[in-house]
């Protein structure tokens, strides 16, 4: 397996949304943390960063230096990682990363949303040229298992997704959806999910707000429903029965401002980490606050179902990290096969030029053919009984290692 390879975080698991919102990190951080990467010598990595965490996966780094430039790029909150964070090496680096992407390890069991964001960081690491070999090798398989637990368990059926937590909760909290009106501010990919599941699965009116009005009218065009621009916010809020936020700003977005006129009983539902609704608007008697952490603590009628199949999942991930590790094993074998065929030509050539004097250039050429197949033919079994062997017992590389004097 991997020794050098790393996984280290912040995660809901362990960590209150308070904490875990202090070391979410934009566009920009995520940028300069690659640049970092991009001048050690060798290093890979990449960076998974969801509502619910912020990870990043490492490959030939010193996990000292991979601690210092996390939490460089995450505002120095070194206590906080101390009591909260998480350092993962080796298998459970690798196990983590499978259960991650194929949503086992997520606060919504089987949120679809989350391999979609690992596949962001690890395009986001290719454009900066961090991603080695064995890091690209180990994501195929990664994705290959995700692909398969998908299609062969219902672990990602049902309310798996945080806008389908979102569209459970505006559920329970008024009595009917039909000639209630939603406001959806925040267009990006979970705002995007949140819409198509209010739009398919209600009645109610919708409408949407984006920073940039462009693409608000594009999507209201494409769902059928309506955009206003970000100047009309305060009245919008002011005549919706919800509020769903799904902005992506390191400061609150919705605050007092927005709401002091408010005099009818509302609900807020914040889908940002960091929260971009300050929690201080709950202090008012009209507006029911949910944030993350509360929201996905709502259980799900299929819930229990999903779990039924955690364990085929976990099989179906292991099945690949198995097949992983063999290329891996076969990988390391590569420079060793290759000093074997030169070891055994060498032989050959030293015999040959033994026995020049005893045999003439034309006899030499004749049988030189015959020689060639036998010696290839004894390299060929050395080399595949090793690649054998080396499958169950690592000892034996270093075997013939010893056996043929192999550097």
């Amino acid at each position: 397996m991997l020794d050098s390879f790393y996984s280290l975080g912040i995660s809901h698991w362990n960590c209150p949304l308070e904490t875990r919102e202090q070391f979410s990190m934009n566009h920009e951080q995520k940028n300069q943390f690659l640049i970092d990467i991009q001048s050690i010598e060798g290093a890979s990595a990449f960076l998974v960063s969801t509502c619910n965490r912020i990870q990043v996966y490492a490959n030939n780094i010193n996990t000292h230096l991979l601690k210092e430039l996390f939490l460089k790029h995450t505002g120095n909150h070194k206590k906080d990682f101390e009591k909260y964070g998480f350092v993962y090496q080796s298998d459970k680096a690798i196990q983590n990363l499978f259960e991650v992407s194929t949503g086992i390890d997520s606060q919504i069991l089987g949120d679809l949303q989350i391999f979609s964001q690992v596949k962001e960081g690890v395009e986001f690491s290719k454009k900066h040229n961090v991603l080695d070999a064995q890091m690209d090798r180990l994501l195929q398989f990664v994705f290959q298992a995700n692909k398969e637990v998908q299609s062969s368990t219902i672990i990602s059926k049902g309310a798996a997704s945080v806008a389908h937590a979102a569209l459970l909760k505006i559920r329970q909290n008024t009595q009917s959806l039909v000639s209630k009106k939603i406001l959806l501010f925040g267009t990006g990919e979970i705002g995007l999910r949140t819409l198509e599941n209010l739009n398919s699965q209600t009645k109610a009116e919708i409408v949407i707000v984006n920073r940039t009005d462009e693409k608000a009218i594009r999507l209201a065009e494409e769902h059928n429903v309506r955009s206003v621009s970000i100047e009309k916010l305060a009245e919008e809020i002011l005549s919706s029965d919800v509020l769903v936020v799904a902005t992506g700003s390191k400061n609150y977005t919705i605050s007092d401002e927005q709401i002091k006129n408010i005099n009818s009983k509302k609900l807020f539902i914040d889908l940002s980490v960091p929260r971009n609704i300050d929690p201080k608007v709950s202090e008012n008697n009209f507006i029911e606050l949910f944030d993350m952490d509360q929201l996905n603590s709502e259980a799900d009628k299929t819930l229990n179902d999903r779990k039924k199949n955690i364990p085929k999942a976990k099989t179906i991930i292991n099945l690949h990290k198995l097949e992983f590790e063999d290329w891996v094993k076969l990988h390391n074998l590569g420079p060793v096969i290759k000093s074997l065929g030169t070891t055994f030509e060498n032989i050959k050539d030293t015999e040959i030029n033994k026995y020049k004097g005893q045999y003439q250039s034309d006899d030499i050429q004749k049988v030189k053919p015959l020689i060639d197949s036998i010696v290839k033919k004894i390299s060929s079994q050395n080399i595949e009984y090793l690649r054998k062997r080396y499958r169950y017992n690592e000892d034996i590389l270093e075997i013939i290692k010893e056996m043929y004097k192999l550097n």
